[in-house]
This record gives C-alpha cells, structure tokens and sequence, in this order.
C-alpha cells in the first residue's frame, strides 16, 4: 500500500510544476483587487453589469476545473512566451492608464488582455484553445460607459415602447407612446435601460453560452440554432415585461407598477426567456436528429 510519504516526492513535483500558475494568480489578485473593491462600490451595484460577477464565478470555475482534471504542458515556443508577454504587458498598460484616467472600461477591458497573456505565456497557443470559453467569458466582465449604452439602447427603448402601446390600444385601452414614454391613462412610463432589453440580452447571452458549454452539443447546428435564438428571445422576453408593468400601472396604480411587482416582473421575464431557450433547445435537438434519421 503506498502511504503519503512514498508519494511526496510527486507532490512536491505538482507543487513545483503548478507554481507558475499559482504565482501569477496571486500577482493578477493583487493588481486587481483594489480595482474589484472599487467596482464592489460603484459599477457592479448597476442593473447594467449586475450580471459581472456571476460571469466571473463561471468562468474561474470553469478554467479550475479545466487545469485541475486535464494535463498542460508548460513547455511554449519563444513566439509564444513572446505574444503571452505582449498581451500581458497590454493588459497591465490598460489597467494603470485605467486607474490614472479613472476609466472604468479600460480597467474591465484589461482583465481579458491580462487573463489571455497569462495563458499564453504559460501554456502556449494550445493551453489557450483548451481555455477558451472562460477567456472569452471574460468579455462579460467589461463596463461599458453610460454614452455607449445610451447609444445602443435607444432603438431598443424606442422599439419596445412602440410594440407595447400599439398592442395594447388594439386591445382596446388607452395607450400610446412618444419615443421611449409610454402613456397609460394617467400614467406616463419611462421605459429605462433596464426594460429595453439590453440588459437581458447580454445576461441570457452569457448564460445560454454557459448552458451550451454545459451540455455540450455534439452537432454544432443545435448551438447555432440556439445561440441565434437569444437576441429575439430577449428582445420578446422584454417585450411582455414592460406590457405587463404597463397593464399593472394601468389597474393597480403607480406605485404598484413601481414596487415589488416591478423586479416580479423582472424575474418572471428571465425566467420566461429561459424556458424558450430551453424548448428552442429541445426542438433544434429533434429536428436535426430526425433529418439524420432520413
């Protein structure tokens, strides 16, 4: 039988091999934590990057259970110690002009530079293609300025706010919409960031993307299928959201619409998308089994 003290020296080879890894890890925490503590306070609280830490959950666990049940050489090239460098010195070079410039993206943006050159250096082009969905997850953990989510939610508002009121004046109640105000009775409705879709669209993106890693697919039809389903199932998700917020102001009063019924609402919306990915899931899966059946 052989006990803990013929196997030390193995150990002590693990220990050695994974200590790379491990420094680094330690070093990349102890840049970004003061950044983490700042983002804790501010950005993170925001409906808009609510999702960020969960992401980063994912994603670490993900890389994890990756380097801890698979083997990877630490043997790379001189151009891959060479690009891992680069990318590393990228990465460092956003964070610090981040932090001067107080600049929240290109501190969040610098996580995947540094994150990527890391790998690189250490694994080589190989190791990264082996950890590509948590590198890639870490594009889910930039913070957009408020200018460019202004910009690329507006159609969305304008959009939701126009499909809501003219369904619900053909059903006979009196409402109509100006740009992204919905008017519903006496009521006037903003329809906020939170409610164009923008938000759910890159939460239900990352999830259906983890999903898919999850079970993974062995036809990649079935992923395309479902990863080109999110944006119309988002954008329809909110859709009910806000024409069941505007039903609620409408009968119930302001403050219900305002209330706890409005993060009901949110998360009956999240959950309804869910399902629809998971049933356009079901049918990707069946339809392209039966035409291989044929």
């Amino acid at each position: 039988m052989t006990s803990l003290v013929d196997k030390a020296p193995d150990i002590q080879k693990e220990a050695l091999r994974r200590l790379p890894l491990i420094a680094l890890a330690i070093g990349a925490g102890v840049l970004y934590l003061p950044v983490y503590l700042e983002f804790a306070a501010g950005p993170w609280r925001r409906d808009e990057n609510a999702h960020v830490l969960i992401i980063m959950a994912i994603a670490i666990g993900a890389a994890a259970v990756r380097l801890q049940s698979e083997e990877f050489a630490l043997r790379r090239s001189a151009g891959e110690l060479g690009a891992g460098f680069l990318l590393l010195v990228a990465g460092l070079a956003m964070l610090a002009l981040g932090r001067l410039a107080e600049a929240d993206l290109l501190q969040s943006a610098s996580q995947t530079f540094t994150a990527g050159g890391i790998v690189i250096a250490l694994l080589g082009w190989r190791g990264a293609a082996r950890l590509w969905f948590p590198l890639a997850l870490t594009f889910y953990l930039i913070i957009w300025p408020g200018w460019a989510l202004d910009t690329l939610t507006a159609p969305l508002k304008t959009f939701v706010s126009r499909i809501v009121s003219d369904g619900l004046y053909a059903a006979g109640l009196p409402v109509a919409h100006a740009g992204a105000v919905i008017s519903a009775g006496p009521y006037q409705l903003l329809v906020a960031d939170a409610c164009s879709g923008m938000n759910s669209l890159i939460a239900l993106t990352a999830v259906g993307a983890v999903y898919l890693y999850a079970v993974k697919h062995g036809d990649k039809r079935v992923n395309a299928a479902v990863l080109i389903s999110l944006i119309p199932i988002a954008v329809a998700a909110n859709i009910l959201r806000v024409a069941a917020l505007v039903l609620i102001t409408y009968f119930l009063g302001y403050d219900a619409g305002q209330g706890f019924m409005h993060d009901g609402a949110g998360l009956l919306m999240f959950s309804v998308a869910l399902g629809l990915v998971f049933i356009v899931d079901a049918l990707a899966l069946l339809a392209f089994a039966q035409r291989r059946r044929r």
